[in-house]
């Protein structure tokens, strides 16, 4: 309200009647911008409380996401692992990292992690179900499904109002392919430039592809895809979520066979 004698002497030449209009409108505005503040604290004390969205939440993002893997014959429980994972891995760094990483987020960041891969939705067919390694061609095709799943997600964002569900599966489609080195995509991003949901999800995914069975590859073992991953350290992944992953391997392993089990 302290805009308002701002208005009045800013506005001098306005008549009365348009003076009210123009205060009036000014007012709707204050409103509007108070209500979506009030909104967001609430979605953040809602999230800090126990990190899980509103059912309503939820049900889109798990309806997106399952979207995204109806276009992908070799996913299977890939959502369901990638979202284990990233849990995991993302509380074992806010133990080390609270500062960082508050306990209130984790659950955030894995409920937001099944949304990494949404943009696939963009992709032709011909390059997202090529069973072989990409041309040139192919690979900078596929690499558009992060810029892509990131523009879905905004536009969503877009329509429903910002929230810590959204916002976080936006950072996490958009650069859960960057490198720790630079040597990423889409935008050659380093270290801390790169969001932590993103490095944090970039691990489990990493993890998961490699523990998986694809037509043009066998699965991996966990302890050589944990070897893999630690070979990595400080080039593709950042190295203190490594850490966390390492920290809670023997659970990380136990998921894993469960869910390739099931």
């Amino acid at each position: 309200m302290s805009q308002l004698p701002e208005i009045i002497t800013t506005e001098s030449n306005l008549s009365p009647k348009e003076e009210i209009s123009s205060l009036r409108a000014e007012l709707r505005r204050e409103q509007k911008y108070r209500i979506e503040a009030e909104t967001a604290l609430l979605m953040v004390d809602i999230a800090q409380e126990n990190g899980d969205p509103p059912p309503s939440r939820m049900a889109m993002i798990t309806g997106l996401a399952k979207l995204a893997e109806s276009r992908d014959d070799n996913t299977g429980a890939h959502l369901s692992r990638i979202q284990h994972y990233t849990t995991i891995i993302a509380g074992a760094y806010a133990e080390k990292q609270p500062s960082l990483l508050p306990l209130g987020e984790v659950s955030i960041i894995g409920a937001a992690s099944i949304l990494h891969d949404i943009g696939k939705v963009g992709i032709y067919d011909d390059v997202l179900l090529h069973s072989g390694k990409f041309t040139d061609k192919q690979f900078e095709v596929m690499k558009r499904h992060t810029t892509i799943g990131a523009d879905i997600l905004l536009s969503l964002s877009k329509e429903l109002g910002s929230d810590p569900w959204i916002d976080t599966s936006v950072q996490i489609a958009l650069s859960h392919h960057e490198k720790w080195d630079g040597s990423g995509y889409p935008f050659g991003l380093k270290r801390e430039d790169i969001s932590l949901p993103a490095r944090i999800v970039a691990v489990a995914d990493v993890y998961d592809a490699l523990t998986s069975q694809r037509v043009y590859k066998k699965t991996m073992t966990h302890e050589d895809a944990t070897l893999i991953i630690k070979k990595d350290s400080g080039t593709h992944f950042d190295p203190e979520v490594v850490d966390a992953f390492l920290d809670r391997e023997a659970e990380i392993k136990k998921i894993c066979e469960r869910l390739h089990l099931g």
